[in-house]
């Protein structure tokens, strides 16, 4: 497998999905919405995906005159919350913040407890934002080459840190693991913050996450980057090259997403997308998430239908392909 067999052509959502999606007009009855709507986050409080809720809600608050409340309900890779809002009344009042492990569990996990094209509808993406590979002071490395080179010399290969199996920097490592077919061993951590700690102590090699959580330890010169996992060069680190570089066509993005349960009315859809097209033009809106180090990322219903079938094949492909398991 190349990376270009891990990045298809796109692809549709299913007909029911689309129809659901985009085949209603775009008016919706005024009395919506006329209660406040619930924004279910499948994390605890704090992390990256909560904050990005937090300041969508904001937002929407505004674009849609209603108050927006985030309700956490964090637990088993975040199967959970999805659970959670698939069983909700599909009238647009309670709605999944999402991030990739949403997509990645159902090629991950046996039982993951929901249909992905079934059980619900995308509305839009609302943030992304590259990884950053981060090593070990102690570790003598400066780029992509003479880590994986590093692995192959050093008894046992090299440890790595994630957030836990089934995020992206998880399959971040994978990705990189199954391409240089280098022996490294995933060390997975329950939340960014203990897989930094970790790292900084020298308690394992390298990391992948996002950038937040490392972005002081790189600052302060307890941890070293030496790769970013975008298209493109991230502006909080210019400097530093991304794995494309040296492995073409490697892709990996972290992203957050708003979905709703299926059977929720095409008109509500198009109403909650339309605001959010509208919060993430919003300058304070946008400053707020940049300042994380994410980039807003509206997508149409059409998009992100095709964006979440896209990510959904390509980690399923990469799951199958390597034998990853969730253990």
């Amino acid at each position: 497998m190349s990376p270009s067999d891990l990045f298809p052509p796109r692809l549709s959502w299913s007909a029911a999905a689309i129809a659901a999606a985009i085949g209603a007009p775009a008016a919706v009855h005024a009395a919506f919405p006329e209660r406040p709507i619930t924004l279910v986050v499948a994390y605890a409080p704090g992390g990256g995906t909560d904050t990005a809720a937090r300041v969508l809600a904001r937002g929407l608050q505004r674009a849609l005159n209603q108050s927006i409340v985030v309700e956490n309900k964090p637990g088993a890779g975040g199967t959970i919350g999805a659970s959670a809002v698939m069983r909700a009344n599909p009238d647009g009042y309670t709605l999944l913040f999402a991030d990739p492990a949403f997509v990645i569990n159902t090629g991950l996990m046996p039982n993951v407890g929901y249909d992905l094209k079934k059980d619900f509808l995308p509305i839009s993406t609302i943030t992304r934002s590259p990884l950053v590979l981060t090593v070990h002071t102690g570790l003598p490395v400066e780029n992509l080459t003479t880590l994986v080179a590093s692995a192959f010399k050093k008894p046992g290969g090299l440890s790595y840190s994630s957030a836990g199996i089934g995020t992206t920097p998880h399959m971040a490592g994978e990705m990189l693991k199954f391409y240089t077919k280098a022996p490294f061993t995933h060390i997975p951590f329950k939340g960014s913050g203990p897989a930094m700690s970790n790292l900084v102590a020298g308690q394992l090699d390298f990391s992948f996450s996002t950038i937040p959580p490392a972005k002081s330890f790189i600052q302060l010169n307890k941890i070293r980057a030496i790769a970013t996992t975008g298209p493109e060069r991230s502006r909080d680190f210019p400097d530093v090259p991304t794995v494309a570089e040296t492995i073409p066509g490697f892709n990996v993005q972290f992203w957050t997403g708003l979905f709703a349960p299926a059977n929720t009315p095409p008109a509500v859809i198009q109403t909650i997308n339309e605001a959010v097209r509208k919060t993430l033009a919003d300058p304070e809106i946008k400053a707020l998430i940049e300042k994380t180090g994410d980039t807003p990322a509206y997508l149409s219903t059409e998009q992100v239908a095709s964006f979440v079938n896209e990510e959904q094949k390509r980690w399923s492909s990469l799951i199958k392909e390597a034998g990853i398991k969730a253990e």
